[in-house]
């Protein structure tokens, strides 16, 4: 996620979904756990869309970097081994 601090000239283009979120993020001390919130919402949503037979999935992550094979993954490991 990007630091939202700006966050009035951004709200015209992010989703409905995202300014939810983002309403929220005044009750939290630090962006790191308004993130961890963020997260776990959208995890939670997910889920909830499944009850629609709406399947969505996240890509995995490890130390926050993706672990798809079609991600970055490789390149980062690469760049870690030189």
């Amino acid at each position: 996620m990007q630091d939202y601090e700006n966050q009035e000239s951004k709200t015209e283009h992010q989703s409905k979904l995202m300014n939810l979120l983002l309403m929220q993020k005044a009750k939290f001390a630090s962006e790191e756990e308004f993130k961890e919130f963020a997260l776990a919402e959208v995890r939670r949503f997910i889920t909830d869309l499944r009850s629609l037979n709406i399947e969505l999935t996240m890509r995995p992550t490890f130390n926050k970097i993706p672990l798809s094979r079609h991600s970055v993954t490789e390149k980062l490991a690469a760049q870690q081994e030189n």
